[in-house]
């Protein structure tokens, strides 16, 4: 099959562009399989295939961008202003500085963590042995 050209696809009704996008996409899928099993004689078909079906897509999404044309021309992009950033007042802490902060933050966590462990382990203890007190 060769190219099909955008002036003949707005020429087709939308029923006619519906049925060939359907056409378009079965190849493509046989295509694929084709490539899998190693039985496609024309790999660069599946280019061309799927390029054929944005291209139908696209003309069928013209008219609901009321009539607007999609061309291969770019809008020039506006600019946004430069700002420019403002120095903090505090200096900076050096990376050692930093690391030691972390350190002491997460020793201290650590001892916490251990207290609250050795708080509940001596109440559990001294549960037992109330309750062995209670049972004697």
């Amino acid at each position: 099959m060769a190219m099909v050209k955008a002036q003949d696809l707005r020429a087709k009704t939308p029923d006619e562009l519906q049925s060939q996008l359907i056409s378009l996409k079965k190849e493509a899928y046989n295509l694929r399989f084709q490539g899998a099993s190693g039985q496609l004689e024309n790999p660069a078909r599946m280019r061309v295939v799927r390029r054929e079906i944005a291209r139908v897509k696209t003309i069928m999404a013209e008219p609901a961008l009321d009539g607007v044309t999609l061309s291969k021309a770019k809008a020039p992009k506006a600019k946004a202003p430069k700002v420019k950033a403002v120095a903090a007042s505090t200096p900076k802490a050096s990376p050692k500085a930093k690391a030691a902060t972390k350190t002491k933050a997460s020793k201290a966590a650590t001892s916490k963590a251990k207290a609250s462990k050795a708080k509940a382990s001596k109440a559990k203890v001294s549960k037992k042995a109330t309750a062995s007190k209670d049972s004697a």
